[in-house]
């Protein structure tokens, strides 16, 4: 039995096999799992005997402390000893002494001195609460080590045993169903080899290695159809040779073609392989730049000199095969000098040649002369150019909308109103960039409908807070098979009030000659009322000597009857006559100088000495100083110091701006709520016709109808008899009159007012 045994070891350590090498790697896996799990139970089962067995001893020896009391109370040694003995007999206490509470020995028992204490436990000695001592005792834990030793060394040669059955039965097991049929498939991959095709194959065990064989079997099967396939392709070969030489003889012919049809072409065709200075040109090359075939040589360096400088680089690049697409075609234009000294545009398309290592060696390329296509583009792109630049020239906003409503057409003028650049512009919603025009898009799509302009008139927006007018005009215009409608937006304001001040200077000269007729009829009585009242003022003066002779002959007393006067109040009335006589005099005079002609003497005066002058009169007016506190207004002067001298009548021009200072005080004194931090900004600048004066206030503003009619004589919005509504026209009669100048406001509701006056060129 031994000698078998000793056999199949012999055989599983010795023998290179599979099944060996499956075997040991099996048990040697086993072995390791085994052994793992065995230590780490046997290390459990280890550290947890020895922690029973400390505190066993623990507690067993703690009794000894309370067993030992009442012999040391009792001062009876040979207790003690005895009691220690017995204890001393345990195999795992090697030391044990009794002491007193000072130190001094009580007794002492000692199993083997040589063997070291591997845990000691103090305990002390209690009798009714009192110390009476304490015993020591040396624990040694060898004797039970050695056991677990023994016992590990039991554990480990049962699992050896176990490992070394199975290892031998791992051994046959693989040998039977494993080596064995591998060995029969190895005598079939021999006959293979040599040639041999069995007819019959073993039947193998398993039915893995089984399907191996009968693979081999197809594989036998096939190696000989492919012999006999081999054998007819030899001879097909020989036909496809002799096939080829007909080929070869075709391709002579193809050759003598091309040539043909390279020397009739329009274009030029170029030959070159990488790494050499010859380049193979056609001649119908050469006859594009106005050449002979003799004239130029066949090398890169003539054809590079010839090439536009700008271009030069590319073009370098192409002939190097640089740059070229992945599927290794480039196509470029460029300029070629011809042989008149002109530069010629040529359109150059070449593919790179590569070899079998995928490396390029060879340019094959075809240029063709497209200087006229060039020259007609270049003249599309100015008419495309010039008709962009008039586009953009218009002051009018033109936007091209498709019938998809979106933005195809963006001119400068739109771009500058909007704040929007074409390029944010195109492709997008034209109702999402210009939301206040959103109806234009029904107006849009009739237009596409009817093919026909469509007019929208005097359409109103609010710009910026100011009132604005649109005149717009929808034109369709066909482009292929699509339409876009054209959008000409212009802005009318200006238009609108150039025609209101002239409407205003239409209704300023009709209604001159009816003030100033009236003015003359009105100035006579109201100069005898006038007189009237200060006669009778003077009347009833005390100091005059006519009065004081005809109340004696009366036997008056002329200071009885002031008094009487002051009394009833008489003389409150005469000054209450006095007063409005005075006022509709003065109602009369400015009326007289908004009809009268001008005969104004103009002079050369700074506007800006003119400017100050009426700040300081309107910071001392009288009523200015009753409405509004003219300190309180921060007055700013932003003035240009490239303003010239202007001619004007300075008086005039500051009765002017007087009135406007006073006005715009006015509004800040009558404004609900009160205005926080009022302001007047004079700003002056320098134009073209002359000169510029702008006065802007935060103050109320005005609405669009009061706007209308501020220049209308006897037009006012204050309180009955704080204003008579002649100031701001006769202001306009003196610029537009007797300064041939202008004068307009801006203003809108709550956004303070702006009144622009434009004075000519000094002389």
């Amino acid at each position: 039995m031994k000698a078998p045994i000793s056999r199949t070891l012999a055989r599983l350590f010795c023998d290179n096999s599979l099944s060996r090498s499956l075997s040991l790697g099996i048990t040697a896996t086993f072995c390791a799992m085994i052994l793992l799990l065995g230590v780490f139970h046997y290390s459990q089962l280890y550290h947890s005997a020895l922690d029973q067995l400390e505190k066993s001893s623990a507690r067993r020896f703690q009794r000894l402390a309370d067993t030992l009391s009442l012999p040391i109370w009792n001062v009876d040694y040979d207790t003690v000893n005895r009691i220690i003995s017995i204890a001393a007999e345990s195999n795992i206490a090697v030391r044990i002494q009794v002491e007193e509470p000072d130190g001094t020995l009580i007794a002492k028992k000692s199993s083997d001195a040589s063997i070291r204490a591997d845990k000691t436990i103090s305990s002390d000695i209690y009798h009714n609460h009192q110390h009476i001592g304490k015993v020591t005792t040396d624990l040694s834990f060898a004797a039970f080590k050695k056991k677990q030793q023994q016992q590990l060394i039991n554990y480990l040669f049962t699992i050896g045993i176990l490992l070394l059955t199975i290892l031998i039965l791992t051994h046959q097991l693989l040998a039977l169903y494993l080596k064995k049929p591998l060995a029969q498939l190895s005598q079939m991959i021999d006959q293979l080899r040599t040639g041999t095709y069995p007819e019959h194959y073993p039947k193998l065990r398993t039915r893995e290695i089984q399907h191996i064989a009968l693979n081999f079997k197809e594989m036998a099967r096939q190696v000989s159809l492919r012999e006999a396939e081999l054998t007819q392709i030899n001879t097909q070969l020989n036909e496809h040779i002799r096939e080829r030489k007909h080929v070869e003889y075709q391709l002579l012919t193809s050759q003598e073609q091309f040539s043909l049809i390279a020397a009739s072409t329009m274009d030029g065709i170029l030959d070159r392989y990488l790494g050499q200075d010859v380049l193979l040109y056609t001649p119908r090359w050469k006859e594009l730049l106005g050449y002979t075939d003799a004239e130029l040589t066949n090398h890169l360096s003539v054809w590079l000199e010839k090439v536009h400088p700008d271009d030069l680089k590319k073009v370098t690049a192409l002939a190097n095969g640089e740059k070229y697409d992945a599927s290794g075609r480039i196509e470029l234009e460029y300029r070629v000098k011809h042989k008149d000294g002109e530069y010629r545009w040529f359109l150059g398309r070449a593919q790179i040649i590569k070899d079998q290592s995928e490396e390029p060696y060879r340019i094959v390329g075809i240029f063709s002369d497209i200087t006229l296509k060039k020259r007609v583009e270049q003249r599309l792109l100015s008419t495309k150019e010039m008709l962009k630049n008039i586009i953009n020239c218009m002051p009018s906003l033109i936007v091209g909308v498709t019938r998809q409503m979106t933005v195809t057409l963006w001119n400068d003028t739109i771009e500058d109103r909007t704040g929007i650049i074409t390029t944010n512009a195109e492709g997008k919603r034209f109702s999402q960039i210009i939301p206040e025009l959103t109806f234009l898009e029904q107006h849009i799509e009739k237009s596409f409908e009817t093919l026909t302009p469509i007019h929208v008139p005097k359409f109103t927006s609010i710009r910026k807070g100011v009132l604005v007018t649109y005149d717009i005009i929808i034109f369709p215009v066909n482009i292929g098979n699509d339409h876009v409608a054209v959008l000409r937006i212009d802005d009318i304001s200006e238009r609108l009030r150039m025609e209101e001040r002239i409407i205003q200077a239409e209704k300023m000269a009709s209604i001159s000659g009816l003030a100033a007729g009236m003015a003359h009829e009105i100035n006579n009585p109201l100069g005898g009322i006038l007189q009237g009242v200060q006669n009778i003022q003077r009347r009833f003066s005390i100091d005059l000597a006519p009065n004081i002779h005809i109340a004696k002959q009366l036997n008056l007393s002329l200071d009885k009857v002031n008094e009487y006067m002051e009394q009833r109040e008489i003389f409150g009335l005469l000054d209450g006559v006095s007063e409005c006589g005075k006022r509709a005099a003065s109602i009369i005079a400015n009326m007289l100088e908004f009809c009268r002609g001008s005969d104004t003497k103009l002079i050369p005066c700074n506007i800006h000495c003119i400017i100050d002058k009426s700040i300081e009169l309107a910071a001392n007016d009288y009523h200015l100083k009753t409405q509004q506190n003219f300190n309180q207004i921060k007055i700013i002067r932003e003035f240009d110091k490239n303003v010239s001298q202007l001619s004007c009548a300075p008086q005039e021009i500051e009765q002017v701006l007087l009135n406007l200072l006073k006005n715009a005080a006015q509004a800040f004194a009558s404004a609900v709520p009160t205005i926080e931090n009022p302001k007047i900004v004079i700003t002056t600048q320098q134009t073209a016709s002359g000169v510029m004066i702008t006065i802007a206030d935060n103050g109320p503003g005005m609405g669009e109808d009061v706007r209308k009619r501020i220049f209308e004589p006897f037009y006012t919005t204050k309180p009955v008899g704080d204003g008579t509504g002649l100031g701001l026209s006769v202001s306009y009669y003196i610029i537009t009159n007797n300064h041939s100048g202008t004068i307009s406001v801006t203003a809108a509701q709550n956004q303070g007012a702006t009144f622009t006056v434009c004075l000519p060129h000094a002389m």
